[in-house]
């Protein structure tokens, strides 16, 4: 019944949202928003990484992971400067996102959004159809057929792999 629910409230606030989409090549993009499951330690430092890249490319880069305790002292990672972890404690009865400091992603207008939530997590899945970004990419299965402008097809949950083609494809747009 939750499920039904969460997507029902979804679909009408996704339908919605007015976003202007805008394509660019990656030295065009000046912002972007990683959103990502960031309960995996190794993947917690891929996607650390592949930020580290982007800025270097010239991108001011924010990203949201969603955390979930392994046990009830496990803390979790703490937020830092452009990197704010998401926990189940900040999320209502639907699981949608209820602090202040998500609601102000959501609504900032990124000029990039990666989606590198391989889970299928809800939460991460609402940020990313609710987001104002001009131009989103993600793995092309899922919500992601529906909800970001370039999707990338492979094979199932290889984070390296979706990283390195969406670098590919995004320096390859408008050359």
């Amino acid at each position: 019944m939750v499920k039904f629910l969460q997507q029902i409230i979804l679909k009408r606030k996704f339908k919605s949202l007015k976003r202007k989409v805008k394509v660019a090549n990656l030295k065009l993009f000046k912002s972007a928003l990683i959103v990502y499951n960031a309960t995996n330690p190794e993947e917690d430092k891929i996607v650390r990484q592949f930020s580290r890249f982007l800025k270097e490319e010239g991108v001011k880069v924010e990203s949201i992971g969603y955390y979930k305790k392994k046990n009830k002292k496990d803390e979790g990672p703490q937020d830092e400067l452009g990197y704010y972890y998401l926990k189940k404690e900040e999320l209502n009865w639907l699981h949608f996102p209820n602090t202040n400091a998500v609601k102000k992603k959501i609504a900032t207008e990124y000029n990039l959004l990666l989606d590198l939530n391989l889970s299928g997590n809800f939460c991460l899945q609402m940020i990313s159809s609710l987001s104002k970004a001009t131009f989103k990419v993600g793995r092309a299965s899922g919500y992601q057929k529906d909800v970001c402008d370039l999707t990338i097809s492979m094979p199932k949950g290889n984070l390296t792999e979706l990283i390195e083609q969406m670098k590919v494809y995004l320096q390859m747009i408008n050359k």
